[in-house]
Formats: structure tokens, C-alpha cells, sequence
């Protein structure tokens, strides 16, 4: 029986140290960067323009965000000789981002209606409240994908790295979250019908 330590060193050692940093930073920013966001709409001159829940709540649903974390580390320790860097964006990324923004709608109370964004005109038609939510996750999934993507370009600047001046590796890494996205949501949505 092969030792899963040994197993999980290895498969981590598979990377460039740059990938390992970047894994781990991105694991990071899953886990602080909502929270620290809707702590930053709790200050006085922005609680009027987007409330969130109380902490209470967002512990509550923090789950989301260890499931999002949990599928960035478990698709890190596939090595690249099995699955492509485009499938890897396409399953992990795509699901954790899907995951994120389960947590954003729960804690910015899309749903209620109360700030920025309302959801609350569409939630008794269940097909245009998957829809809005689908164009939502549209945006949010740009925002986290270029955010990614601006990652790896300073990360390989800086290294020295080669990287694809065409831009058509960065394209095929933004499409490929997105559709992972779309996906990931989806199941979720089935998944919380009844919600």
C-alpha cells in the first residue's frame, strides 16, 4: 500500500516553486479575502450601501469557502501528467469560484434585496433567479480569474519565467474557469433546490 504522505510530498514537489506559492496564496485568498470583504462593509460609511449578515451567520456559512479551499488543494495534488493546466482551471478553479460565490450571496443578502445588488424581484420564479444568478456569476467569475491571471503574469515576470505573450493561454485559463464556474454552480443549484 503506497504511503499517502509520501504520495502527497511528491505530488506537491511536482510544481515550480512559483505554482507552489501560488497554490498556497490562492488557498489563502479563498479563505480571508470574503470575510475581510464583508468586514470592510461593516465600517460606518459603507454599511448603508451593501449590509451583510452578522458574523453569526457568515460562520455558519463558512463551509462554503473550506469547500472552495478543499477543491483547490485536492485538484493541486493532480499531477500535470494527468490532467491538463485547462481542466485543472475548469474543475478546481471553476468549482471553488462557484463555491465563493455561493458565500457572497448568502452573506451580502443578494437574495433580500437590501443592497447593491437585488435578487429578491426574482426569487419566486425559480428559472430567472438561476438566470440572474448565472449573469452574476459571470462578473464575479471575471473578477477572480483576471485577479488570477494578473497573479501568474507578475509571479512569471518576476521569476523570469516564459510565458505566452499571445495572450491566448490566459484567454483559454478565463473561459475554462468560467465554464468550471457555470458548471460547479449548476450542481450546487440542483444540489440546494429545495432552498
Amino acid at each position: 500500500m503506497p504511503n499517502p504522505l509520501a504520495y502527497l510530498l511528491e505530488n506537491i514537489s511536482w510544481y515550480a516553486p512559483i505554482y507552489n506559492i501560488a497554490w498556497a496564496l490562492f488557498m489563502l485568498y479563498t479563505l480571508a479575502l470574503p470575510p475581510l470583504l464583508l468586514w470592510i462593509f461593516k465600517l460606518p460609511v459603507l454599511r448603508q450601501v451593501q449590509p451583510s449578515r452578522p458574523w453569526s451567520y457568515q460562520r455558519q456559512s463558512y463551509g462554503y469557502l473550506l469547500g472552495a479551499m478543499l477543491v483547490v488543494f485536492s485538484f493541486r495534488l493532480i499531477p500535470y501528467w494527468i490532467f491538463d493546466d485547462k481542466i485543472l482551471h475548469f474543475l478546481g478553479g471553476g468549482m471553488a469560484i462557484a463555491l465563493v460565490y455561493q458565500y457572497f450571496v448568502l452573506n451580502f443578502c443578494l437574495d433580500d434585496g437590501l443592497g447593491l445588488v437585488s435578487l429578491r424581484h426574482v426569487r419566486s420564479n425559480r428559472p430567472a433567479h438561476l438566470a440572474a444568478n448565472l449573469i452574476l456569476l459571470i462578473l464575479f467569475t471575471s473578477f477572480f480569474s483576471v485577479f488570477s491571471e494578473l497573479y501568474e503574469f507578475i509571479s512569471k515576470y518576476v521569476m523570469g519565467y516564459q510565458f505566452d505573450s499571445s495572450g491566448l493561454d490566459t484567454w483559454l485559463d478565463i473561459l475554462a474557469n468560467l465554464a468550471g464556474a457555470l458548471l460547479g454552480y449548476l450542481g450546487l443549484w440542483l444540489l440546494r433546490r429545495d432552498k
